[in-house]
């Protein structure tokens, strides 16, 4: 009898660190759908004389619904980008000849398995900002890309918002001063919807 219960402890306990081993390994990532929308009603763009402050909508399209933990693996691209309405007096425009933008995946925040943000690297975004006093174009590029921070619901999996930032260099008409921008959260849904949330599970 206890040579009974001590194989079916040791059985037991066998299948839960197989489990646990292999939660913890997971290699890739599972997304609910491939095409995604973001929308953020303020991101900031700061120039050394004043910022200007806009709305902005990003879409794009993943390679695939699985996508593994490898840093500076691309993922997908950003398709379409548009900008506004800007607070007054301050202007800006996406270079939309620019696109796609190339979206790369550089890391995860939190325990696995309880990831609780994916980070994102974007390069080849392009804009230029006018505050009123400097008329400044900017670019990401893979020393200095633009990056996106995607919330994860450790629960239900399902990605609650997001934010996006980053430290830029400009042109040449702005003596290739650093420009910077930072956004509320955003919300991120299925693209073509505003209330159709995307999941991402770990496998």
């Amino acid at each position: 009898m206890k040579i009974g219960k001590l194989l079916l402890a040791t059985v037991g306990a066998t299948v839960l660190l197989g489990a646990l081993i292999s939660t913890a390994s997971a290699r890739n990532f599972s997304v609910s759908n491939q095409s995604i929308s973001g929308m953020w009603s303020s991101v900031e763009f700061n120039l050394p004389s004043g910022a200007v402050r806009c709305h902005v909508t990003l879409e794009g399209s993943l390679h695939s619904r699985t996508f593994a933990k490898v840093l500076g693996s691309l993922m997908g691209y950003i398709t379409k980008a548009i900008l506004g309405p800007c607070v007054s007096p301050g202007t800006a425009t996406i270079l939309t000849e620019t696109l796609p933008w190339h979206v790369s995946y550089s890391g995860f925040r939190g325990t696995l398995p309880n990831i609780d943000s994916i980070i994102v690297h974007v390069t080849g975004a392009s804009f230029r900002v006018n505050n009123g006093r400097e008329n400044c174009l900017a670019r990401s590029e893979a020393g200095r890309p633009a990056i996106g921070q995607f919330h994860r619901n450790t629960v239900s999996h399902e990605i609650t918002e997001a934010s996006i930032s980053g430290r830029l260099p400009t042109g040449i008409e702005c003596l290739g001063i650093q420009g910077t921008f930072t956004s509320d959260s955003g919300a991120i849904s299925l693209l073509g919807t505003q209330n159709v949330r995307i999941s991402v599970s770990l496998i």
